[in-house]
This record gives structure tokens, C-alpha cells and sequence, in this order.
């Protein structure tokens, strides 16, 4: 069995404890965790005693079910590399000073532009903005500002730290929450986003009883030990030998308490009638109490209030805790191989799948251990030679691409999908592209689709939404471009040439074009959600349905109308008519352009659905089977709509 969160990839760039605190909670749940640090500045935890045979012991645990990779994010190599990363991932967490991983060119606009799905999540004392957000932020720092100190401690004592980091770890449990929310928008959406979580307001969100009491009285929270703060009795009572914790704070709790101990004085004492009574009265009645239980053990308090069904514990120091009796039996605690430190006993996760548990792998990984493995399986894919299908040729600052298949129409190969994929990487990579261009050899085509003949080995629907996903994932590219792009058309521009033209910022065309997506005739699959919303941006649902649902071809002068179109122009003005569109845009302010990109980008996804199972439905049916014989065959398909 797996995890919940199987199949996602977390990258972190964690110290100390938040963000590497919120991965570890990820990779419990079954999420691969790739932590990247530095050997110039790696995660402080590393040089944190107590050590085990010479590695942190804390760092074992706070980091375990993890993988290490070695990237010095202020070199180009390293940066390009966590890219890479990035791009391949769902998620990256990071608790880095704010603004700091914008400054290496690696902030969630940069990263979300390369990877619109991602989830960046950036933990931080005060938040990502705001007059705080510049100055350093430790826990205590936030304990301290949350108010958590001031109501810690005992009454009239000075403030008092919570005895673990609270902020820095609710803050970490409140990342893992977020992402896992964040991933489900993704799965819903498409879209990824930037999530922004504080030790600050994690440790206020914690002021449940006195957010309660100021906004209804204004009274300000106090110190009051182990005390609560508006209940008795609810504290610490002191036995013969220990402690123990008590909360009789009911009607029938606290005659079942005053009986046990025998106290049935207190039970009839109309003083202590109720908890707010006794609440009031509480200086006065716990050392009535603890006349009596300083008579008792801690066992044997904690065995006669349990038997008479009064809630209590004992207040248990950790080598008590890591030893409990319960925690064993239920199997709470376990134990990680590590190649150094041996057997590293691990603090469970408390949270209990029937179907996907925790994950219990490896402890804390060594510095850089993964650093070979993870970039070689991460290293840029090898283009496939698309050979002379596919030309990219740069003349000055313009970048074009010509698919050049004229005898087959142009119509894609895989490699040359691949192959537009790095063009598009270059064109973002070499500050000397201004403009991107896209064309078709000859004037039959811009290009035909995809090549029919890659279909024939399709057998199932996975195999649809497979090919759906590789699709998406190089129109995504082209529409992130950076640079302005533009498709030149001629002749025809079907089925996922016409995605290619939607994905370009402008389209120009000649009065020879013809748009379409003649599948509902021809092959009998479908388009993905990421294609359709991108056709509906620019025509609307109501011309994208005609198109989708009648299977027939706009001319040209009906793309103009449907507002596709950025100019037409006749044949022979094609040429003159790019170089002025183009020319417009050299002399453009790229950063404005960029925006006006980006916005468009952002808001186009947010059309997107799951479509999955309308994929895999369409592609693994008879008719698709068929239409793909029928078309091999050049003859007409029998639809059965099964």
C-alpha cells in the first residue's frame, strides 16, 4: 500500500524547522520529498546536537522519508537545475527570509510561469508582506508576538516559552494543510498558486479562548499556570510523589471527583455548585483539593479517578512518553535504518489511514546523497531528432519555427512536438529572441494535426490521456513564452495545429486559410479541457461548440469574425503583413508584453476542469478504433457510438 499522496513530487529548500517540519508531514503521507540545500548553506539542523555517530539526531527525524540533493542556487548551474526540478514538480515549500528565493530568480511568479500547476508554498515569520515581513523571524520571536507567552507561565511569574516550538510547527502542519487544499484546487482546475503561511498568525490562530473572551468583554487573556481559563477544576493537582492532570469541569465529573476522594463536602458546598462558581473561587478550592491527593500516589489518583470515570492523567516527562505503554501497543513509534547512526528510533505520524498509511522508509538522508541520481533522472529530456520536419532558424532578434512536412500537410510527429518543446525553452533561454514565430512549409498547410499512422498503436483510453497530457504540456510551453509569439497561417490549421495558433499571442493569416476540427467526422476522439478553453478565449463557447460539434472548417474570413484572426491579408501580402505585426512588437516594452501575456495566461486557466475520465471514455471506445482504420484506410467511418 501507498500513501495518500502518492505520485507528488515536493521540492524544499527548508531550515530548521517550519518548512522542513510541513515536508516531513508530506512525506508521511506518501509524497517524494527532494530536499535541496547547499553545502555552504545547508539546513543548520544538520550541525545540531545531540549526534549519533556524527550526524544530528534530530535531523534524522525532522527529515526522514526524504532524499537530498546538492544545488548551490546562486550559481547558473544550480538555479537551472531547480528549474528543471520545479517544473517536473507539484509542489515546492520553502521557509527562506522573504524575498530571498526572488532574488535567485526562483519566486513563485518565475516558477509558476515554468510549471502553471505548481503549488509554492513559502512558510515565514510574518508573511510575505507587510511591515514585518523584511525582519528575521524565529519562534520565539512569533510566541512572543502571538501572545502565546503572555498567557504561559504561572500567575504573577514572569512570561513563559511554550515548551516546543509551537509556532514554528503549527505554522508546518498548516503548510502540509495548505498544499494538500492547494493540489486539490489543482486536480479540480488545472491552476497552481502561491501559498503564503506565517509562525505569526499560525500561533494567534491558536487563541481560541481568548479571542472569545476579548471580543465579547474585551478582557485580555492572563497567565494561570496549568490552569484553564475559564473552567475548574481543569489543571494540575499535586500528589505524593508527581503530578497529575484532572478535568471534573461537569456536573456529573465533578460529583463522580469529589466522590472518589471522598470529598462529598465539596460536592454539597453551594460555593462550588458550578464551574463558573468554582472557576471564581479556584484560589481557594485547588488547595482544598490538594489537601486530600497529596494523600495519593500519581497511580494510585490516576487508577481511582479512572475507575470512577473522571478524566485524568498523569503529567508524564518524555522519557515516560517515549516509553508509554500505549504509544508501544499501538505501534506509535518506529524504528529507521540509517547507514551511520544504525537503528534511529522515529516519532510516528498520529495521522491513521485504513486504506493508506503513513509512510515508515528511511531516516534523515546525508547531504547530498540523491544529488546523482535525482538530477539524472530530472536532466532536460533528449529532444528526439525530428530531423528536417521541424526547422528552427533565429535571424536577428526573431526566433522561427517552420514545420516542415509539406507533403503530409505538416502534420505533427511526436518528435516534433518535442522539438517545438525546446524551441520554446530557447526562445525563453536566449536573451536575443524578441519575437517567436510559428509557419508551415508551403501553402497547403500550417499544419494538419497530429500524424494519424501514431494512433495505430493506441490500445487504450489511458493511452488517450496519455497523448492528451503530452499535448497540453508543449501548447502549455508555447503559451508561457515569455516573448511574444505569432502563427502565421496558410492553408489548413486542424485539430491540434489549431491549438498551436490558439496557444500564439497573434495570428496572422491569409485569405486562403481554414480553421477547424473536423474530428467529430473523421477519427472520433476529442479534444482535452486545456485545448477547448483555449478556443473558446478566443471565439467563445458558442463558436467553439459549431466548430467541436459539427466537425467543419471556418475559412478565413469566418475566423476573422469569430475574432481568432489579428490580420488577414491576401496571399501575397502574407509576408509584409508579419513583418509589420512582428515589427510592432520588437519595439515594444518586453516587461509590459510579459504581463499582458501572463494575466491573459492566468486568466484562461482558470476555465480549466478535470477531464480525465472524458478523455479515457473517448479514446478507449470502438468508434475512436474505428475512425483511426477508416482514416488509415482513407475510407468513410461507421459511427456506433460505443
Amino acid at each position: 500500500m501507498t500513501g495518500p499522496l502518492h505520485g507528488v513530487t515536493v521540492l524544499e529548500v527548508g531550515v530548521f524547522m517550519a518548512a522542513p517540519f510541513a515536508t516531513a508531514q508530506l512525506a508521511d503521507l506518501g509524497a517524494r520529498v527532494i530536499k535541496v540545500e547547499s553545502r555552504e548553506a545547508a539546513d543548520p539542523v544538520r550541525s545540531t546536537g545531540p549526534f549519533v555517530g556524527g550526524v544530528s539526531s534530530t535531523f534524522l527525524r525532522l527529515n526522514r522519508n526524504k532524499e537530498a540533493v546538492e544545488l548551490d542556487l546562486k550559481s547558473d548551474e544550480g538555479r537551472a537545475a531547480f528549474v528543471r526540478l520545479a517544473t517536473a514538480a507539484d509542489v515546492v515549500v520553502e521557509n527562506l527570509r522573504p524575498g530571498a528565493m526572488r532574488r535567485l530568480g526562483l519566486g513563485p511568479d518565475e516558477l509558476l510561469a515554468a510549471n502553471p500547476g505548481l503549488v509554492y508554498a513559502s512558510a515565514s515569520g510574518w508573511g510575505q508582506d507587510g511591515p514585518l515581513a523584511g525582519q528575521p523571524g524565529l519562534d520565539i520571536m512569533a510566541q512572543a508576538r502571538s501572545g502565546l507567552m503572555s498567557v504561559t507561565g504561572d500567575p504573577g511569574a514572569g512570561p513563559a516559552k511554550v515548551g516546543v516550538p509551537v509556532c514554528d510547527l503549527t505554522c508546518g502542519l498548516y503548510v502540509a494543510l495548505a498544499v494538500t487544499a492547494a493540489l486539490r484546487h489543482r486536480d479540480r482546475t488545472g491552476e497552481g498558486q502561491h501559498v503564503d503561511v506565517s509562525l505569526l498568525e499560525s500561533g494567534v490562530s491558536l487563541a481560541v479562548w481568548e479571542a472569545g473572551r476579548y471580543f465579547a468583554t474585551g478582557e485580555v487573556g492572563e497567565r494561570h499556570g496549568t490552569a484553564h481559563q475559564s473552567q475548574a477544576p481543569y489543571q494540575a493537582v499535586e500528589a505524593a510523589d508527581g503530578w497529575i492532570t484532572v478535568g471534573a469541569i461537569t456536573p456529573n465529573t465533578w460529583a463522580a471527583f469529589t466522590r472518589a476522594l471522598g470529598r462529598e463536602d465539596l460536592l454539597e458546598d453551594p460555593r462550588y455548585e458550578s464551574s463558573s462558581t468554582r472557576l471564581a473561587r479556584r484560589g481557594e478550592l485547588i488547595p482544598e483539593i490538594e489537601r486530600t491527593t497529596r494523600q495519593y500516589t500519581t497511580a494510585e489518583l490516576v487508577a481511582t479517578l479512572n475507575a470512577a470515570g473522571v478524566p485524568c492523567a498523569p503529567i508524564s516527562d518524555y522519557g515516560e512518553v517515549f516509553t508509554d505503554e500505549h504509544l508501544t501497543q499501538r505501534g506509535f513509534f518506529w524504528d529507521a535504518e540509517h547507514p551511520v547512526a544504525g537503528q534511529v528510533r522515529q516519532v510516528g505520524s498520529p495521522m491513521r489511514f485504513s486504506r493508506t498509511p503513513a509512510r515508515r522508509d528511511t531516516a534523515g538522508p546525508d547531504l547530498g546523497e540523491h544529488t546523482e541520481e535525482v538530477l539524472a533522472e530530472f536532466a532536460p529530456p533528449a529532444v528526439p531528432d525530428a530531423g528536417d520536419d521541424l526547422l528552427v532558424e533565429l535571424a536577428d532578434d526573431v526566433l522561427t519555427v517552420t514545420f516542415n512536412r509539406p507533403d503530409s500537410r505538416n502534420a505533427l510527429t511526436f518528435a516534433m512536438y518535442e522539438a517545438l518543446h525546446a524551441a520554446c525553452e530557447r526562445a525563453d533561454a536566449d536573451p536575443a529572441v524578441r519575437v517567436l514565430v510559428l509557419r508551415g512549409t508551403g501553402d497547403k498547410a500550417f499544419v494538419a494535426g497530429t500524424d494519424i499512422r501514431q494512433f495505430a498503436d493506441f490500445r487504450t483510453g489511458q493511452d488517450g490521456v496519455d497523448y492528451e497530457a503530452s499535448i497540453a504540456r508543449v501548447v502549455d510551453r508555447l503559451e508561457a513564452v515569455r516573448k511574444p509569439t505569432v502563427a502565421v497561417v496558410r492553408g489548413a490549421c486542424t485539430g491540434a495545429g489549431l491549438a498551436l495558433v490558439a496557444a500564439c499571442d497573434l495570428r496572422v493569416a491569409d485569405t486562403g486559410a481554414r480553421f477547424g476540427v473536423p474530428i467529430a467526422r473523421t477519427l472520433g476522439n476529442c479534444l482535452s479541457a486545456n485545448t477547448i478553453s483555449l478556443l473558446v478565449q478566443h471565439t467563445g463557447p458558442g463558436p467553439a461548440l459549431d466548430l467541436l460539434l459539427r466537425g467543419r472548417l471556418l475559412d478565413a474570413a469566418g475566423a476573422e469574425r469569430a475574432g481568432l484572426l489579428s490580420e488577414l491579408v491576401p496571399p501575397e501580402e502574407l509576408q509584409e503583413a508579419v513583418d509589420r505585426v512582428v515589427g510592432d512588437l520588437r519595439r515594444g516594452a518586453p516587461l509590459t508584453q510579459w504581463a499582458a501575456k501572463e494575466i491573459a495566461r492566468r486568466m484562461r486557466r482558470r476555465l480549466l476542469v478535470p477531464d480525465e475520465d472524458v478523455v479515457s471514455a473517448v479514446f478507449g471506445s470502438e468508434d475512436f478504433a474505428t475512425g483511426v482504420r477508416s482514416f488509415l484506410a482513407g475510407e468513410r467511418p461507421d459511427w456506433s457510438g460505443r
